[in-house]
């Protein structure tokens, strides 16, 4: 153990030691925010990238004018009447105006509604003025049929709907859109932070003792500890560098949630707690663990970094599946495909990280998941011990799959 300390020092000060690791432990999770959840943010507040510009509008019904108004009001986007088609189209052009609407003479049966703007991809703007007037038209050709309004508005109206959460104990909860929206942004924060966390660190590894196998500097290491503390020095090093990001992260988190959101007014998604933190931090270190010794053992049977790239594909397609059906997990977590992949060793840590941010699943799934989570470490680690004994100084050629199959059974 003294000896797997002194290598678990040194690969925690190789990790640590750099201005990466710094930059990506204070800005990882603004990174990640950035990515998985202020582009949707800005789908739903297109205002927000307006930049304060107005819509210009040509138009000679007052209603139809006004309604723009009022639907364009809650994006901050001030509707100004435009004095004529020309100074309109140049306002557009001209990038000074998010763009030029106008309704044509004898709309909307006879005339058109045209949308004018410099890029003409604005499509939040277009079709939020495009539903505005859909029913602006309808009420005006109600209003011209002499049909009561009121009776209409009867016959039109849609019905009440509510989406209801059970709860244990017989408690219910209501839920909307915007539910779910805060489930999904912080299911896709998470899943991203385990996910590029898990990947970098295992690609880690496994550079790392591809380097020093095709520089020789192994031969010197191996001279004064064994294999196996070598390899378990190296996880353990870059391990303890990952939970100091993590505690880093979560420190970060729960101040966010307890002081700085309530002393600003600020409304931050209940999913964001001290226990799902906790889940985050426990399915991060079974997963490093797995993917590290797996990474450990494929750098040990790699002549290069080149060959790591080839073999090392299976264990990326285990952490990309879950990725691409993170839409399809938290709309029905308790599918069979769901509750498959959230057992399965190589898919549990992410997959069933999503389940419980979605809606805790029964506590037997949650323990069978930590159990075989568990015994595949252990087993996935002696594995790679016993590859990493025998492929750690054998260079020169590529062995094959059958050749290290024969290294973890005879040897």
């Amino acid at each position: 153990m003294h000896k797997v300390f002194h290598v678990m020092r040194h690969e925690f000060r190789l990790a640590t030691a750099n201005k990466a690791y710094v930059i990506l432990t204070i800005l990882g999770p603004f990174l990640i925010f950035a990515i998985t959840v202020l582009p949707t943010l800005i789908s739903r507040n297109p205002g927000t990238i307006a930049g304060g510009k107005p819509l210009y509008v040509l138009s000679a019904s007052p209603e139809a004018e006004a309604a723009l108004a009022a639907a364009f009001d809650p994006m901050n986007i001030e509707v100004l009447p435009a004095e004529n088609e020309a100074g309109g189209k140049a306002s557009a052009l001209a990038g000074s105006a998010v763009g030029f609407f106008v309704l044509e003479t004898g709309w909307p049966d006879a005339g058109k509604a045209v949308w004018y703007s410099r890029t003409g991809t604005e499509a939040a703007f277009y079709s939020a003025a495009s539903a505005v007037l859909a029913g602006q038209a309808r009420w005006t050709r109600i209003a011209s049929s002499g049909v009561d309004p009121a009776v209409l508005a009867r016959l039109l109206s849609d019905p009440v709907f509510e989406v209801v959460k059970l709860e244990a104990g017989g408690g219910e909860e209501t839920k909307d859109d915007e539910d779910f929206l805060q489930i999904l942004f912080t299911a896709m924060s998470f899943v991203m932070l385990l996910y590029m966390t898990v990947l970098l660190y295992g690609q880690l590894i496994g550079r790392s003792v591809v380097l020093e196998k095709t520089s020789k500097t192994v031969e010197i290491m191996l001279s004064s500890v064994t294999s196996r503390v070598l390899m378990f020095g190296k996880i353990f090093g870059l391990g303890a560098a990952g939970l100091i990001q993590y505690s880093v992260w979560v420190l970060m988190a729960l101040t966010l949630t307890k002081l700085v959101g309530p002393a600003l007014g600020l409304s931050l998604p209940p999913a964001v707690s001290p226990a799902n933190l906790g889940w985050l931090v426990l399915f991060f270190v079974l997963a490093f663990f797995l993917y590290s010794s797996a990474y450990a053992a494929l750098g040990a049977a790699s002549e290069d970094e080149h060959h790591l790239g080839q073999i090392a594909w299976p264990l990326l397609m285990f952490l990309v599946v879950p990725l691409v059906m993170i839409g399809a997990i938290i709309s029905n977590p308790d599918s069979p495909i769901a509750v498959f992949l959230s057992i399965f060793p190589m898919t549990s840590p992410i997959v069933m990280l999503m389940r419980i941010l979605v809606s805790p699943p029964p506590a037997w799934h949650i323990a069978l998941c930590l159990v075989l989570l568990v015994a595949s470490v252990a087993g996935m680690a002696l594995l790679a011990a016993k590859v990493f004994r025998v492929g750690i100084l054998m260079t020169g050629k590529r062995p094959r799959i059958r050749e290290i199959l024969r290294w973890v059974l005879v040897r």
